[in-house]
């Protein structure tokens, strides 16, 4: 009972401490929101380090020098075609629910609720009814995750400013040390082609006694999903394991309250600076002791998105290929150690052998996915198959699809690789579209946007 008293407390000054904050900070975007001129053309690191209102919506992580994943964004995740219940929580109720925001049609209603936003930007940013560069992609989701109230959701914006734009950019070299703990890291998809977040608990001995270290690592993991493994229209959401083996052993009685502090506001941060993101999440391993601790931390409006599963090698391989997962989560893939996470692990075949394209190694042995029991030390043998080095920023940032603002967005829209749906719903805008069904298409997009000088940057420049 003290212990739990301990964590309320704690919790009820930090929330105490946070709204005092945001009521410090009530003119920041008012004063920001002075007339700038257009972004430039920039390297990604000044991308971030020029007026916060300009600062992209995603790709915060720069100067990265470790090589990515031969799986990183692979044919099947570029020409994934989402489902109803892929694009909503909710299918029947739809509203409110939105899992997939861009480069798709989206409701009367949620266009309403853009435009009572830019109304409620118009109110407090005298007189412009543009918003900020760092939010623009990102209005839906902020505004579903508030309701759909224009007043609350931009007190969010406010929190994204503070959260995520005032640490920008943050430099790989600057975060390898703690990447290396690997108590956070990517580690393959789901067979909907979602990216998957670990989080070891274990491994956050040293790490949950800074805040600010944590928040900061948090964010450039994230960063770069957005970045590199996410595709607007068709995966735009990801799922999370969190690991509470041995968890027990990092905790001391009297460090409680800091350390929950500190998971509050990751959790705070995970939810609020990048919301609508998180489609579930599976807690592994959890010790009775652990467990008002963690209710604590979970934000009431997400707690049916939780939930704690016992068997989990069994469970998981509802939702993963064996060969997306490591061996103490049921899968195939080796168990990694913490300095072996970094750079992030992706893997062919998330959807099963039959959709990965067929890869051989130098003895022409064929490396898909396997189902084995023996667990794949490496995939250094493997064929490359990520698509990564043909895109660039804008392929990864899609458009939110505003039809009381469609000059805005409606150019590059159409020179994107739409799903069937969504060129179907452009075309009836009147802009004839070709739906995007094979990896040649695909790769043609990416060409004609490398050769259209209306685009401000090209595709195939990787920031």
């Amino acid at each position: 009972m003290t212990k739990q008293r301990w964590i309320r407390r704690a919790l009820s000054n930090v929330t105490s401490k946070s709204r005092k904050r945001s009521q410090s900070n009530c003119t920041d975007l008012e004063e920001l929101s002075e007339v700038v001129p257009p972004m430039p053309a920039a390297k990604s690191t000044a991308l971030f380090t020029q007026d916060p209102m300009k600062v992209p919506c995603m790709g915060g992580c720069v100067e990265l020098q470790q090589e990515h994943s031969k799986h990183l964004l692979p044919e099947e995740v570029v020409l994934f075609e989402p489902t109803e219940d892929e694009m909503f929580a909710e299918p029947k109720a739809r509203h409110g629910s939105r899992l997939i925001f861009l480069n798709t049609p989206l409701l009367p209603s949620e266009v309403d609720a853009l435009v009572a936003l830019r109304k409620e930007w118009m109110r407090r940013g005298k007189g412009r009814d543009e918003l900020p560069e760092f939010i623009r992609l990102s209005a839906l989701r902020i505004m579903q995750h508030k309701r759909f109230d224009p007043s609350r959701a931009m007190d969010l914006v406010q929190t994204c400013l503070d959260e995520r734009v005032r640490r920008l950019p943050l430099r790989e070299e600057d975060l390898l040390a703690d990447l290396s703990y690997g108590a956070m890291y990517w580690h393959g998809r789901d067979r909907k082609c979602r990216p998957c977040l670990v989080v070891r608990i274990e491994r956050f001995a040293e790490l949950i006694k800074e805040r600010e270290r944590c928040i900061r690592m948090t964010i450039f993991v994230l960063e770069y999903a957005l970045r590199f493994a996410i595709v607007p229209g068709r995966v735009e959401n990801w799922v999370v394991l969190v690991d509470f083996e041995n968890a027990s052993d990092i905790m001391s009685f009297y460090q409680l309250p800091a350390m929950c502090l500190t998971a509050k506001a990751l959790s705070q941060t995970v939810e609020s600076v990048y919301c609508c993101r998180m489609v579930w999440v599976k807690l592994l391993n959890l010790p009775a002791i652990l467990s008002c601790i963690v209710q604590s931390v979970i934000p009431a409006d997400k707690k049916k998105k939780v939930s704690a599963i016992e068997d989990h090698k069994k469970e998981l391989l509802k939702y993963f290929e064996p060969s997306q997962l490591e061996a103490r989560y049921g899968g195939t893939r080796r168990d990694l150690k913490g300095h072996e996470t970094y750079p992030f692990r992706f893997y062919p075949g998330c959807r099963g052998a039959m959709t990965a394209r067929p890869l051989t190694c130098e003895s022409g042995r064929s490396t898909a996915s396997s189902t084995s029991d023996s667990t794949v030390d490496t995939e250094s043998e493997e064929a490359v198959t990520s698509l990564h080095h043909l895109t660039g920023r804008k392929f990864h940032e899609g458009q939110l699809w505003d039809t009381s603002a469609t000059d805005r967005w409606i150019e590059q829209a159409a020179e994107s690789s739409l799903p069937p749906q969504a060129a179907k719903a452009l075309s009836s805008l009147g802009h004839s579209v070709e739906p995007c069904l094979s990896l040649d298409q695909w790769k043609d997009h990416c060409k004609e946007a490398t050769l259209n000088p209306g685009l401000k940057r090209k595709h195939i420049i990787s920031l």
